[in-house]
């Protein structure tokens, strides 16, 4: 099985955005972004369009890496501003998750930004990157997990700030990070 590689480095974006479908305004969760584009789940239907208007809000999210763990134990998105994108994105792949019964009106579609600014654009650049150092610094911390009770904490939280759930399994949350950051810039 080959690897191949993308052509927009992704992240990880687990928030709610609205999207138009004619008259109407629809919520979907997003799962990931890059700056080609956004995948999206959650959906309460597939739009009628090919091309439809998004916005959603991005946390102007730090590198944490030089956070004390202090400083990381108070962390709140609400001291981050955020940044509103708004943008029009094409259709360009539907999936259906399964045909279970459990999963068979569950969709996930990936829309490809034809326009947005080019201050959004880089504020999406910003945050995958962004996104991307601390999930490297989440690594290194992990490697290290036994090293002292310090990185421990540290480990733990900054899995939390990047949205990873809390677990008893350290060995789970390192399976996890990694898939992540091979899912980043690999198919």
């Amino acid at each position: 099985m080959k690897d191949y590689q993308r052509r927009h480095l992704r992240a990880p974006f687990r928030e709610d955005i609205l999207f138009a479908d004619g008259p109407y305004v629809l919520k979907a969760r997003a799962i990931n972004i890059s700056e080609g584009g956004i995948l999206l789940s959650e959906i309460p239907r597939i739009p009628r369009k090919d091309e439809v208007p998004v916005i959603f809000a991005l946390t102007k999210l730090p590198a944490l890496k030089n956070f004390s763990l202090l400083k990381l134990q108070t962390f709140t998105y609400e001291i981050f501003s955020r940044h509103v994108i708004r943008a029009t994105a094409r259709i360009v792949r539907r999936e259906q998750l399964s045909t279970s019964l459990d999963n068979i009106f569950k969709v996930r579609v990936g829309l490809e930004f034809v326009r947005v600014s080019d201050q959004d654009s880089r504020c999406i650049e910003e945050f995958v990157g962004n996104f991307t150092a601390n999930l490297i610094f989440l690594q290194t911390l992990l490697d290290s997990f036994n090293t002292s009770e310090e990185t421990r904490l540290k480990a733990r939280t900054l899995a939390q700030i990047l949205g990873y759930g809390e677990t008893d399994r350290i060995a789970e949350l390192r399976s996890t990070v990694t898939s992540d950051y091979k899912g980043l810039q690999w198919l």
